[in-house]
């Protein structure tokens, strides 16, 4: 139900009247809201440039290649996704804002663009143009770095953080502002809010991939910015509210800065897997190369060993290190984590029974070292396998 209709069946004509002289406003006006709102902000046009922009974003991403319903991550990161180690570790801090009009699919755009097509028209003729805007646009990066600190691993994208920033707004303006309001009307609305941000932060729960953490801090931000540019709709409403709002954005701009600067900064896990992969690949390539140069005599059983424990036992330690130091990853990040911490302990303590073996002249303990690594390897490609 779109949140017009929770004060009148359908918006009323607009009346021919001069928006400027605020003295001017007619006793029929003033007593219905959606009438009043109307003559202080004529002119809806905010709402529906961010609902357009967030659709042709979208379209030129599927023309691109993206696939619409199950875009890759390194798309989404390419598009301006949201990811902590970029984001906030390598100060690509435009991903706060560009990630908020991105989108993962019809889906997931077709609700967020529904959801802004019911509060977006309401609250800009609420809070005026400028302020409109500004609420979106702060929302939006509240939500973003709320999420970043509270799961910097998720590649986040979505107007959802904005979108739930718009309804605290409402909440918010309406907490102070409840005696401007009709009592049924202002009983609906929130009532309206609270059931559209109560049936998400179910959904957001219930439904694993979901950025519940972007939604909440879209939320609280929105709140703080109805509270701040709430002022009674009577006479001097237009410019009161100006003021307020340009109060806000300048407020916001440093909050928010400080806010970035200090997040968490977390290290980049999918640069951390990219480089476990070459050193998988270097490290096993290394051992055939040796293996080589012993099979045809030119590298003792020693010099194998003192090789094998340099150049592939210490950084492949390093890099298991690194690793574990990966906390508060997604869920299936993190059983891809576990499984190759498992897989490298294992491939590193056959490294060690072949250096052992070596060093001992065991032959049966090399045998029993390969026979450990290719058993390694097959487990971590089916364990894998179940991830897709």
């Amino acid at each position: 139900m779109a949140i017009n209709s929770l004060f009148q069946a359908a918006e009323p004509p607009k009346l021919a009247q001069s928006h400027h002289d605020e003295l001017d406003v007619p006793a029929e006006v003033r007593m219905n809201l959606v009438q009043l709102l109307d003559w202080y902000t004529p002119n809806i046009f905010v709402s529906w440039i961010i609902l357009g922009f967030n659709i042709v974003v979208f379209a030129v991403m599927c023309l691109s290649g993206v696939n619409p319903e199950h875009p890759a991550i390194k798309g989404l990161l390419h598009w301006g996704a949201n990811y902590g180690p970029l984001s906030i570790t390598q100060r690509e801090w435009w991903r706060l804002v560009t990630c908020t009009f991105l989108h993962s699919g019809f889906t997931h755009i077709a609700f967020n663009m529904f959801a802004l097509a019911q509060i977006g028209p309401f609250l800009e003729r609420l809070l005026g143009n400028f302020a409109f805007l500004a609420v979106y646009l702060i929302c939006g990066i509240a939500g973003s770095l709320v999420s970043s600190a509270w799961s910097p691993y998720i590649v986040s994208v979505g107007a959802s953080g904005a979108i739930f920033g718009l309804y605290g707004a409402l909440i918010g303006f309406l907490i102070l502002r409840h005696d401007s309001v009709p009592k049924a009307a202002l009983q609906k609305v929130l009532k309206g809010a609270l059931i559209f941000v109560g049936y998400n932060v179910v959904f957001g729960f219930v439904n694993a991939g979901t950025d519940v953490a972007a939604h909440f801090g879209g939320l609280f931000a929105g709140l703080v910015c109805g509270l701040a540019v709430s002022t009674p709709i009577t006479t001097g409403f237009t410019r009161r509210r100006l003021i307020r709002a340009a109060l806000l954005t300048f407020a916001a701009v440093p909050v928010l800065f400080g806010l970035v600067t200090l997040s968490p900064h977390p290290a980049d896990f999918i640069k951390e897997m990219n480089d476990l992969v070459a050193l998988d690949t270097r490290t096993h390539a290394n051992l055939s190369f040796m293996l080589t140069q012993a099979r045809t005599g030119h590298l003792k059983d020693a010099d194998l060993a003192s090789q094998i424990q340099k150049e592939m036992i210490v950084p492949w330690r390093a890099e298991r290190f690194r690793l574990a130091t990966f906390t508060r990853l997604p869920p299936p990040q993190t059983r891809a984590r576990s499984l190759l911490l498992e897989y490298m302990t294992s491939t590193e303590q056959a490294w060690a029974n072949l250096v052992q073996g070596l060093q001992t002249h065991n032959r049966k303990a090399i045998m029993q070292s390969f026979v450990a690594q290719t058993q390694a390897s097959q487990k971590l490609t089916q364990s894998m396998a179940t991830l897709q």
